[in-house]
């Protein structure tokens, strides 16, 4: 009959003086290593999206020659627009703010189209999306389009 490791493993241990206590040290490189790659995971992940999403956009700030207020129907008619994503009015709706994704068109083409539904329109300043929000955060305007 052949000698059985396992029957007397815990008589032998005990004789031995081997003690088990806590966990091992690779349990423990396990556990220290994934709680850094989930934690710096979770504070670069959405930073990284929300670039992604927001690389191509571009703003663009327009005022009608007139100086009158912006049509609320041109308004909505500019965010119907292909890349558009969108367009506001600041408080007065004298200037106008759109939003857009340089990828699929670009500002020639939308004074093309104000200049074609008779609005003369004069461009006031075009800006990156990001750039446009980070001064607005350091501003304290969140909600505010100007």
């Amino acid at each position: 009959m052949a000698y059985d490791l396992e029957k007397y493993r815990a008589k032998r241990e005990k004789v031995l003086g081997v003690r088990r206590r806590g966990i091992g040290f690779g349990t423990l490189a396990v556990i220290v290593s994934a709680a850094i790659v989930l934690g710096l995971g979770g504070a670069l992940v959405p930073k990284s999206v929300a670039y992604l999403q927001n690389r191509n956009l571009e703003d663009v700030i327009y005022k009608l020659q007139s100086g009158r207020s912006w049509p609320t129907e041109m308004i909505a008619s500019v965010q119907t627009m292909d890349g558009v994503k969108a367009a506001m009015a600041d408080s007065h709706d004298t200037r106008l703010v759109v939003t857009f994704d340089r990828t699929v068109i670009d500002e020639p083409k939308l004074a093309a189209f104000f200049a074609g539904k008779g609005l003369p329109a004069i461009m006031l300043n075009q800006v990156d999306h990001g750039h446009r929000l980070a001064a607005q955060k350091k501003e304290g305007k969140n909600n505010a389009p100007f």
